[in-house]
């Protein structure tokens, strides 16, 4: 019987997993199960790290006990995949995002915020000065048709 070995050295990198193997999800057991699958452990090592009885384990990779939701999160980091969390967001239309992206994104939209106000603010002042010459033409011509209404007049 070959068993695993616990790693030496760093642990592995949690990544996403595949958006096709997520549709074939029916539910979240269905997600877990790939969780487990996708890491390449035994049931058995598995259950021993996440310290679940063998047999409570196959109850719950079967179905007929839920899964412990304290234990979820080392069960990602373990098998290094979001499945779970990735089925979940999917379901409610939602993608994950690591939280140095998310404030890589919210810095990205301030900063486009501020270029469109500083855009809008010259557009503004370009229209100001189109204005500004077009009241001027306007005037000059308004005192033009005076001027010459008043010659005619006299």
């Amino acid at each position: 019987m070959q068993r695993e070995l616990p790693a030496l050295g760093e642990p592995r990198k949690v990544k996403d997993v595949p958006m096709d193997l997520l549709k074939m999800c029916e539910d979240e057991l269905d997600a877990v199960r790939l969780c487990i699958q996708l890491s390449g452990y035994t049931h058995e090592y598995i259950a021993k790290t996440l310290q679940i009885d063998k047999g409570h384990f196959s109850r719950i990779v079967s179905g007929s006990v839920g899964y412990p939701t304290h234990k979820r999160l080392k069960l990602m980091r373990m098998n290094g995949n979001y499945a779970p969390v990735q089925y979940e967001c999917n379901e409610l239309g939602l993608v994950p995002v690591p939280f140095a992206e998310y404030e890589r994104l919210l810095k990205a939209d301030e900063e486009l915020k501020a270029v469109k106000a500083g855009s809008a603010a010259a557009e503004q002042q370009a229209k100001i000065g189109e204005l500004e010459s077009k009241c001027a033409a306007l005037e000059a011509a308004l005192a033009a048709m005076l001027t010459s209404s008043i010659k005619v007049a006299a």
